[in-house]
């Protein structure tokens, strides 16, 4: 135990942990020296943040924060939109992420969020070129939604591809700002929901020449 709670102080006075950490941290090192032990949970919760302030693991995270692009940056606020937009997963990791424009998380809170199959699809839809250029006119498809549906049926003209981030993890998320006919209000749409109406006329065209024999 005396070798725990010699690495937790150490931990303590040398490394910039998350508030989170230390909050943990100061709250085990309490009870070790008070009860003179901790759970079996508590030592391997221990180990976990342990493990991120090795030497090793600090060479991994300066050369992870050093690879940290603009695309990484991008990218990773476009997912944090989505998850905070969903509600269900990496909502507090989301948050921080939208709060903090210059806040790069762990490799691999990064790698769980941003690179998952979902997070790939958002990704797909929103830079994926758009199908429908300002000006086009669209009509909803067949299983457009309420309250979409109905406002569309006249017709739409569409103001701005890309006009909020993608919301959905279904192919088709791209989202447009269009204008329906008759309505002096805009409204977002994604792409899935939306057809351009076809030329219904099939006029073939033939040749009137006979042919010589």
């Amino acid at each position: 135990m005396n070798v725990i709670i010699l690495g937790m102080k150490s931990l303590l006075d040398n490394h910039a942990l998350t508030i989170y950490e230390r909050s943990v941290i100061e709250s085990m090192l309490d009870q070790a020296k008070r009860k003179g032990r901790l759970s079996e949970k508590q030592i391997s919760f221990y180990d976990s943040i342990a493990s991120n302030y090795t030497e090793f693991a600090l060479v991994e995270k300066k050369a992870w924060e050093a690879s940290f692009d603009e695309v990484k940056k991008k990218n990773l606020r476009i997912i944090a939109n989505y998850y905070l937009k969903q509600g269900t997963y990496f909502v507090a990791l989301a948050e921080k992420v939208l709060e903090d424009e210059s806040y790069i998380p762990p490799r691999k809170s990064y790698a769980k969020m941003c690179e998952n199959k979902y997070a790939k699809r958002i990704l797909e839809a929103h830079y994926k070129t758009p199908r429908y250029s300002v000006g086009d006119i669209v009509y909803p498809v067949t299983k457009c939604p309420h309250p979409y549906r109905p406002k569309l049926l006249r017709g739409a003209v569409v103001l701005r591809p890309d006009a909020e981030l993608p919301i959905t993890a279904a192919k088709g998320a791209k989202r447009y700002l269009v204008l329906p006919v008759g309505d002096p209000h805009g409204v977002i749409v994604e792409e899935r929901w939306l057809k351009s109406r076809k030329d219904k006329t099939n006029g073939a065209k033939g040749s009137s020449k006979k042919r010589m024999i």
